[in-house]
């Protein structure tokens, strides 16, 4: 009776798992695209890891319900965790989950790692456009006179600055 619900179960794990997969390579994709500053690039990717989280939290939704299930089926409270459920589960499904387990284990930390370099680059892209405001700004003056006439020396300096 727990059988079917523990390969539906697996089966959206592994699906949750591929989602993750595809989340790690849009952020060594999102690394790169950062380091070169390729915004058009780092947009697209953005919106494909807005849809695949739009998805997992599909997928999640569905594995509470599977889960749900599973515990009530087994008698557990419906705030249980796998480890408390694992037990009383069939073998083979017991050694997949606690593969699935393992496999999420990884991923995240994967995940984490990659998010937090990218964290790091954007922060490093954020200070040097904050400085290059900054240099702009302090070396700027009016480049209009009383007679509103640009003040052609000024506007030369803007332009010829290298950042």
């Amino acid at each position: 009776m727990m059988e079917p619900i523990c390969l539906e179960l697996i089966g959206i794990l592994e699906e949750q798992k591929e989602k993750y997969r595809q989340l790690i390579d849009l952020s060594v994709q999102k690394q790169q695209y950062l380091i070169n500053g390729d915004l058009a690039d780092l947009n697209e990717t953005t919106r494909q890891e807005e849809s695949l989280v739009f998805q997992l939290g599909k997928l999640e939704g569905q594995r509470e319900k599977c889960f749900a299930r599973l515990a009530e089926l087994g008698g557990f409270a419906e705030n249980c965790t796998l480890k408390e459920v694992l037990p009383q589960l069939p073998q083979d499904s017991q050694k997949q989950l606690r593969q699935i387990q393992e496999d999420f284990a990884e991923l995240m930390h994967d995940l984490t790692r990659l998010n937090k370099e990218n964290m790091s680059l954007l922060e490093q892209s954020l200070r040097f456009v904050h400085f290059t405001v900054e240099s702009i700004s302090q070396h700027s003056k009016p480049l209009y006179n009383a007679e509103k006439e640009v003040k052609v020396e000024q506007l030369n300096n803007i332009l010829d600055k290298k950042v």
